[in-house]
């Protein structure tokens, strides 16, 4: 979905240790398919910098490294954690969650509703924790895109 959507992805160094470290999880499997198939590609980001962000801002280094990629890329950034986002937005950096991702694939005809709800409700059942005010708005908004 996201190679569909976005093309070529990066991603912070900092981020594929921590998820590649766990070498038989479904994430890093992924991620290393990926880095391998050559659609998402690591990036060092700077290491000072990297540290004051997040020591400045309550994140983890990886949320950190990849908001400075995109804000020095000018991408979009994909980030769920609140306080990152957070931190991207005073940056100036355009942010998009999993949820807005999801959308996005039902809005370019990847996904049709029943699809859409189907992972949303999956990602839950996994541990995606997600307000249910936001879920239902999220309903609402694929409800309305399915229907154009």
């Amino acid at each position: 979905m996201l190679k569909r959507l976005f093309g070529d992805i990066v991603i912070p160094a900092e981020v594929y240790r921590k998820v590649c470290q766990a070498k038989d999880t479904p994430d890093s499997i992924v991620i290393s398919t990926a880095v391998d198939d050559g659609w998402i590609h690591i990036q060092k980001g700077r290491r000072k910098d990297t540290a004051l962000l997040a020591k400045s801002s309550g994140i983890d280094t990886g949320e950190a490294a990849a908001i400075l990629i995109a804000k020095e890329e000018r991408a979009l950034l994909l980030i769920d954690d609140k306080m990152g986002r957070s931190a991207a937005e005073i940056l100036g950096v355009k942010c998009i969650g999993t949820i807005g991702v999801l959308l996005h694939s039902l809005f370019d005809s990847i996904l049709d509703f029943n699809e859409f709800v189907e992972n949303l409700d999956t990602m839950i059942d996994f541990g995606f924790r997600v307000d249910s005010k936001v879920y239902r708005m999220a309903i609402r908004l694929a409800r309305n895109f399915g229907e154009k």
